[in-house]
């Protein structure tokens, strides 16, 4: 799982990575310098769900901004510094999103084949 999700994490000022299923159970989860203190994977979870059905939505802070963006797979959530590109972020999710799309896929029939 942490292979789809490399070339997010080493975008500059990329300081964590999470995703989420639908229902909110976390899937993945990194941070490249620690996390903070009190804060929960549900708590990320419960924000980003506060938001409504917005497909993208990027919040900014005095000190970070973070990205959320929603899929058919789940919501991923990215914790950036305030200097991190944008369009580079975007294009990476996509791609990340896609991969995860097309692994779901993969998953489904693999069941009836034997390894």
């Amino acid at each position: 799982m942490r292979d789809l999700f490399r070339d997010l994490l080493k975008i500059d000022g990329v300081k964590g990575v999470m995703f989420f299923g639908l229902s909110g159970q976390p899937v993945f989860e990194e941070f490249t310098l620690g996390r903070s203190g009190g804060v929960q994977a549900g708590d990320w979870f419960a924000l980003a769900a506060c938001l409504g059905p917005a497909r993208e939505t990027e919040l900014v802070f005095e000190r970070g901004r973070v990205y959320i963006r929603r899929s058919a797979e789940g919501v991923l959530l990215v914790v950036l510094g305030l200097i991190a590109p944008t369009g580079m972020l975007r294009l990476t999710s996509d791609i990340l999103l896609s991969g995860l799309k097309e692994r779901k896929a993969v998953r489904g029939i693999m069941r009836f084949f034997k390894r």
